[in-house]
């Protein structure tokens, strides 16, 4: 018994040193071959009657012995995939429920959505100035567009029918849409707030022109501001701090705890791109908790329901996903339990709660 268990563990322990160093794992792969050794490896000791070969019985619920859901830590380097989409100036994506990822391309004047087998098929086209794109519950997709001073927010749906909702006489520059159907969007130094009656209402004026909006757990909106200063709009005309990003920072992107982080660009030679986590107190530049690294480039970002990375770069032209985060079944009783792929996990042969 104790050798079938270190054999086990050893060929777990082959498996993950062979993902890192090969790309030729594919995600399915990876997820069915763990499933299958975690299940078999860890599902606790043999009973006599399984050994002397006679008849086994089902066993009931109140067999299993009590057990834990903790994460799996697993010592492997995430999954990374580039996805098959050809864009030109993926300006901005998001990632769907089920995990379908929408790219939209500036210059190629539209948006792609590729499902959760990486099978691409186009949403919208002839959509001139895309800035942004938001994505509801229901699966319907809105888009803002800003083009010649002008700028409109459009939706289409999930059968791919396409409306302009509003008409806006600015540039616009970023939007998001809020729990309750209302968009706020920003334009140089104003951030306004569209209701779902369609009134346009000022909620704020700022000093510097906004980079970047993003919601907060609370629904409330979170503003990126040049050099790293979040603002959180608390009412018309009322703001307060909302915390500190990274000083290079580009973007702001919610996580899928609620978590707000910032994705770079810095400028200098041999800087690196990345993800940072938002800090409630102003930190020296390298201070700032590091989510991940990103390649030289990268201008958007998306996370899926687990946490999963998924980036967008102009500069090569290519959408990547980065998956570090799976749900395997239990081998005592089936929930499903998160396995995470940690370059920094320990290398012992049993890991995670089972």
């Amino acid at each position: 018994m104790v050798a079938v268990s270190q054999g086990r563990a050893k060929v777990l322990r082959m498996l993950c040193e062979m993902l890192q160093n090969t790309s030729l794992f594919r995600v399915a792969a990876t997820k069915w071959l763990l499933a299958v050794i975690l299940c078999s490896g860890f599902a606790g000791p043999i009973r006599a009657q399984d050994v002397s070969g006679s008849q086994s019985t089902s066993s009931s619920l109140s067999d299993v012995m009590p057990h834990q859901h903790a994460p799996i830590a697993v010592r492997s380097r995430p999954v990374i995939e580039r996805l098959p989409v050809k864009v030109i100036d993926p300006v901005d994506l998001r990632v769907g429920p089920v995990g379908q990822v929408f790219v939209a391309d500036v210059k190629a004047r539209c948006i792609f959505r590729l499902d959760e087998f990486s099978s691409v098929s186009m949403v919208a086209e002839n959509l001139s100035g895309i800035r942004r794109i938001s994505l509801d519950a229901d699966g319907s997709l809105f888009v803002l567009t800003s083009d010649g001073g002008e700028s409109g927010i459009h939706q289409i749906t999930p059968e791919g029918r396409r409306f302009l909702l509003h008409t806006l006489h600015f540039p616009a520059t970023s939007f998001v849409r809020t729990t309750i159907g209302e968009f706020i969007v920003g334009s140089e130094r104003r951030v306004w707030r569209i209701s779902i009656d369609g009134e346009l209402i000022l909620m704020c004026e700022l000093s510097e022109p906004a980079l970047d909006l993003a919601l907060n757990p609370a629904g409330g909106t979170e503003i990126l501001m040049p050099g790293g200063q979040i603002l959180s709009a608390v009412g018309e005309g009322q703001m307060r701090n909302g915390g500190f990003g990274h000083p290079e920072s580009i973007r702001l992107l919610t996580r899928p705890d609620g978590r707000l982080v910032t994705l770079t660009a810095p400028a200098g030679p041999g800087a690196r791109s990345g993800l940072f986590e938002v800090s409630d107190v102003l930190l020296a530049k390298g201070e700032f908790s590091t989510l991940a690294w990103v390649p030289e480039g990268t201008r958007s970002a998306g996370f899926d329901a687990l946490g999963n990375l998924c980036l967008a770069n102009p500069d090569l032209r290519a959408v990547t996903r980065v998956t570090s985060r799976f749900m395997i079944p239990c081998p005592h009783c089936g929930k499903p339990t998160l396995m995470i792929f940690d370059a920094d996990a320990p290398a012992a042969g049993r890991v995670g709660s089972f």
